[in-house]
């Protein structure tokens, strides 16, 4: 059966999709990031506060902190993984306390809702694909509406078209309407962004859950078809539990672990440094041949009125010669200037539109230059022409130089 975090981790990244869900290899060395392991901790706090309601008993908050410490000091592992620098074991399970009592703060007595299930399993089909999740909590509002609500733990808020668009409760409403039929049409989701004690809302229409299961099932046809599960690299790399397995990170995994004197020596590391250096070179060059470029215009512009004052097309140099040479050409309108519709329009009218490649403006001036357009086509398209003169600066060497 699929479910709402495998999609998204197909989505994420092809190839962490096929590593965990089709190879299954369990990630190595027991690691598990903080924040899933806060998130855990926390919803095994709201899953005691309303499983006990359900059978009449509301806990008191400060139990439920001792329950919360407990079951933090139980399950902390040496695996535990805290990245964000400056931060602390202490920092998290605080911040877990912190959650814990805004939402019982907030929500005493508890009795808005009635409590229908927690951690409720939800399988169905949808055309012949089966669908799972587990829905945090399960209720019935006050007004009669069903409402599934998701806890998170995560440190940053996202905008409410997030919300609007989530798939992962929209799927579990679907679920839930095949065990609870009045749910269909008549659901609220609710997410509990528990650290910033923030609840958002939404709902979903007939018309968007048929064009979600629509979405879901031409996503697991491309999963199903998929016979490369290319790795997609991005932010979540750094998140990744498959590093030492994936195309893209395995040889920065392998050679992170080598001390210095072997790293350097190391055949791939020597061929991405000398890369990086040629690369250097090479924008360098680039880099001073623009500054050349621009150098040699400014030369061609003094050698122009050299010329032109001495009234002379060749200038002589030790063994070159610059040759200056004047033309006069016939310029177009360009897609963004004045009058271009107008010729585009007559061009199509006369029948000259497909001769000069839907209007390729050299082919249409060389065209004319030639004489290839007979007089009266011509007298109407020169009408949108503007005649230039153009200089040419050219170098050639003298007779007899080697």
């Amino acid at each position: 059966a699929y479910s709402h975090s495998m999609l998204s981790t197909y989505e994420n990244c092809p190839r962490q999709f096929k590593l965990r869900y089709i190879d299954r290899i369990k990630p190595p060395g027991g690691e598990e990031w903080i924040e899933a392991f806060l998130g855990s901790r926390v919803h095994e706090v709201l899953e005691k506060l309303y499983k006990d309601l359900i059978l009449s008993k509301t806990n008191k908050l400060d139990d439920l902190l001792i329950y919360y410490n407990d079951q933090w000091e139980k399950n902390w592992h040496k695996g535990v993984v805290i990245t964000k620098k400056g931060y602390t074991k202490k920092h998290y399970k605080d911040s877990g306390k912190r959650a814990i009592r805004d939402y019982y703060k907030r929500h005493y007595p508890f009795d808005r809702d009635r409590t229908l299930a927690t951690e409720k399993l939800v399988y169905f089909d949808i055309k012949g694909y089966k669908i799972r999740g587990y829905i945090d909590r399960f209720s019935l509002a006050g007004d009669g509406t069903y409402e599934i609500h998701d806890y998170k733990t995560s440190g940053s808020l996202p905008p409410q078209s997030k919300f609007d668009s989530d798939r992962q409760l929209a799927l579990y409403q679907i679920g839930i309407s095949e065990q609870f039929p009045k749910a269909k049409n008549n659901t609220r989701l609710i997410w509990h962004y528990l650290l910033f004690d923030q609840t958002f809302e939404s709902k979903r229409t007939a018309s968007e859950l048929r064009d979600l299961k629509k979405n879901v099932i031409s996503l697991i046809k491309t999963i199903e078809n998929d016979d490369d599960y290319r790795p997609s690299e991005g932010p979540l790399c750094d998140w990744c539990e498959y590093p030492q397995y994936c195309p893209a990170r395995k040889h920065m995994f392998k050679v992170n672990s080598l001390p210095p004197n072997k790293y350097l020596k190391e055949k791939g590391v020597t061929i991405v440094n000398k890369y990086v250096s040629l690369k250097s070179r090479l924008d360098e060059l680039k880099k001073e041949e623009r500054s050349i470029q621009e150098e040699l215009a400014l030369l061609e512009e003094v050698a122009i009125k050299y010329a032109d004052k001495r009234e002379i097309t060749s200038i002589s140099g030790s063994d070159h010669i610059l040759k200056i040479s004047r033309d006069r050409i016939i310029q177009f309108p360009h897609p963004s200037d004045e009058g271009r519709d107008e010729l585009e329009r007559y061009l199509k009218k006369s029948g000259l539109w497909t001769v000069v490649a839907g209007l390729n403006t050299r082919k249409l001036a060389s065209m004319v230059k030639r004489g290839e357009i007979d007089g009266r086509k011509l007298r109407a398209i020169l009408k949108f022409a503007a005649e230039e003169e153009r200089v040419t600066v050219k170098l050639v060497r003298k007779r007899g130089e080697e």
